[in-house]
């Protein structure tokens, strides 16, 4: 039976809207994993819905990397309000550190924040993501250049198989195959 905090909205990452929330806690809930990585919180409740599925699963951590301290302390409030505080760490930090300092392996990566940045964001984790691991790039849209590296790492570069989803603002997910 689902807990109250599991009721808390779940959605990626920047404008996420109700599909792609859905999309992630199923995500969270079929494929159990133990660590969760978001880079960029632009709403408090992103990060606390996705601690609050993985409290359905009974484990996992998600760790949020937010570089505005603002926004990084009102997503560790609501995740304390929540009372989720043992399956979410929020870090008010910038991601370059995350290669080191996050435990692994990644199981799910969460990119937001600007497009062009996705690809370099990626190639930092991607050390720690093993086979099966999946990445959700929330805004990733196949129009112009913003992006356009970092599509074409995860479509062609064979390490993945990715799909662009047509979920609010554009969803990519890619599951690292090999």
């Amino acid at each position: 039976m689902p807990s109250a905090a599991s009721s808390i909205e779940c959605s990626a990452v920047p404008s996420a809207g109700a599909t792609t929330g859905v999309l992630l806690r199923q995500l969270v809930l079929l494929a159990g994993p133990l660590n969760v990585l978001q880079i960029g919180c632009p709403r408090e409740s992103v990060t606390a819905g996705l601690a609050a599925a993985l409290s359905e699963n009974g484990r996992g951590r998600v760790i949020c990397c937010e570089p505005d301290p603002v926004r990084a302390e009102a997503t560790a409030a609501a995740v304390e309000k929540a009372g989720l505080g043992r399956y979410a760490e929020v870090r008010a930090d910038g991601p370059e550190r995350l290669h080191t300092t996050a435990p692994g392996p990644v199981d799910l990566l969460l990119l937001g924040g600007p497009p062009q940045s996705f690809l370099a964001l990626l190639k930092l984790v991607e050390p720690r993501m093993l086979p099966g691991a999946v990445v959700v790039a929330h805004g990733a849209r196949d129009v112009g250049t913003t992006c356009a590296e970092f599509l074409a790492h995860v479509r062609s570069s064979g390490g993945y198989v990715s799909l662009a989803l047509p979920l609010d603002d554009g969803v990519e997910m890619a599951v690292r195959a090999a």
